[in-house]
């Protein structure tokens, strides 16, 4: 038996973003987590796998309380106990253009509160199978979500490895809260409240901002991918090493930034800086065996203009502000603002999101969850593994990097429409120039 489960901070946001995201025509705010198989899965031992592992898992039955107790008090899941899994679903393609379109389509799938998780497999022919998860983002975060495909798939035959045990399986950042005082808790989220008032002084612009002054912001998630060879993989790893003192996602943060900023120059747009929120797991770095939650925490980065095309500068910018956050405690102060914004009606929650950055949220969004751990599914060995979220428009253009067999991968995700296709084509080689730190073409603006 499971306890009804309040959703915690992080969790609570990705909540709201989905209701605002459906609000404007997406689908919703809801990941994938894509596993490709070296082979083919048998469908009715998968359907079976499922079923056991949901009658194991009581998570696996969530669903949002939507009883006048739920709707009315602050949200919580709480377990179905006539549910079955949900039905894993087949589908043939032809061909490695068809298997990513395919992929993509799923993006547009809705993962709701009522059903937050679901599992498909694209099939081509004569290659191995591709595994999607599909989740809502308030069930899981990307390193919960990969523990768990890890489960599912776990366990040799038809019987799953045990889960991790019920305290191991779910948390929340508000418990870094816990020994703080109500008056402590307060002056915490005044200190985020002020930080991002501070940052919102000077506007931004984010990519699906600039083209809804022309068109209606789009619905549909449109993504690109790049895998670094082992060898280009080696080279970042020194340039890190060289340029940024061991802080890979710095690196990360300033070629995506430098992508999107380069976008809005070719639409005639130049924004005096950007804001970039970066999440940052509360995991472990050992042993976690947490499957359900959102538990992280977020800084928001600005990287001025003058900031942006220079290395060092751009390096410094970012080192210095993220030490300002170890110092002010600005990473527990989002916690502590989130725990409170909980308790806020949804328009009020909304209006107050609305205000630092004048209605955006953000410049883009860059995540870096790290390594992918899952290794094998139901028998079959991992080729490759990685998160794809749902693009959130505004901003509509975000980079998600993973690794995976020693290799750096990034998916660009973003909105329909709002890259041209010769600039959409060359994205992918764009960030992997910026990554390298080696000379590159800008991509072409506009569309």
């Amino acid at each position: 038996m499971t306890s009804p489960v309040l959703l915690g901070g992080i969790d609570f946001f990705h909540l709201m973003n989905d209701r605002a995201m459906r609000s404007r025509g997406q689908a919703g705010n809801h990941c994938l987590y894509v596993l490709e198989l070296d082979g083919r899965l048998d469908m009715a031992r998968l359907a079976a796998r499922l079923e056991r592992a949901t009658q194991v898992l009581p998570e696996l039955r969530f669903r949002l309380d939507n009883s006048v107790l739920g709707r009315a008090g602050r949200p919580r899941w709480v377990v179905d106990h006539h549910r079955r899994a949900p039905e894993p679903r087949l589908h043939e393609v032809a061909g490695e253009r068809e298997r990513a379109a395919r992929i993509e389509a799923l993006l547009a799938d809705r993962t709701s509160g009522e059903r937050p998780w679901a599992l498909d497999v694209v099939r081509g022919a004569g290659e191995g199978d591709t595994v999607v998860l599909r989740h809502f983002h308030a069930l899981t975060d990307g390193k919960g979500a990969d523990r768990l495909v890890a489960w599912l798939g776990s366990g040799s035959g038809d019987a799953l490895d045990d889960p991790p045990l019920r305290q191991e399986r779910h948390d929340a950042p508000e418990r870094l809260l816990e020994p703080l005082s109500r008056d402590e808790r307060l002056a915490l989220a005044r200190a985020y409240k002020a930080h991002v008032l501070a940052l919102g002084r000077a506007p931004i612009l984010s990519l699906a901002q600039a083209c809804a002054r022309a068109r209606a912001l789009p619905a549909r998630s449109r993504v690109l991918r790049l895998t670094l060879s082992a060898e280009e993989t080696r080279a970042f790893d020194a340039r890190v090493r060289q340029k940024a003192r061991l802080a890979e996602s710095s690196l990360m943060l300033i070629a995506a930034t430098r992508l999107a900023d380069r976008a809005l120059v070719g639409r005639g747009f130049a924004p005096p800086h950007h804001v970039i929120p970066l999440p940052l797991s509360l995991d472990p770095k050992v042993g976690a065996r947490r499957l359900f939650g959102n538990h992280l925490t977020m800084v928001l980065l600005s990287l001025g203009r003058d900031e942006l095309h220079d290395d060092a500068r751009a390096v410094a910018r970012l080192a210095e502000q993220q030490r300002a956050m170890v110092r002010d405690r600005l990473d527990l102060g989002m916690i502590a603002a989130l725990d409170l914004a909980r308790w806020l009606p949804g328009p009020v929650y909304r209006w107050l999101g609305d205000q630092p950055f004048q209605g955006e949220l953000a410049s883009l969004i860059v995540s870096n969850p790290g390594a992918v751990t899952v290794e094998r599914f139901a028998g079959l060995a991992v080729r490759s593994a990685y998160p794809l979220p749902a693009v959130v428009t505004p901003p509509g253009f975000q980079v998600i990097f993973s690794r995976f067999g020693g290799r750096l991968s990034a998916s660009i995700v973003h909105g329909d429409g709002l890259l041209g296709p010769e600039e959409a084509a060359a994205m992918p080689e764009a960030l992997r120039a910026e990554l390298l730190g080696e000379p590159g073409a800008p991509a072409a603006g506009g569309v």
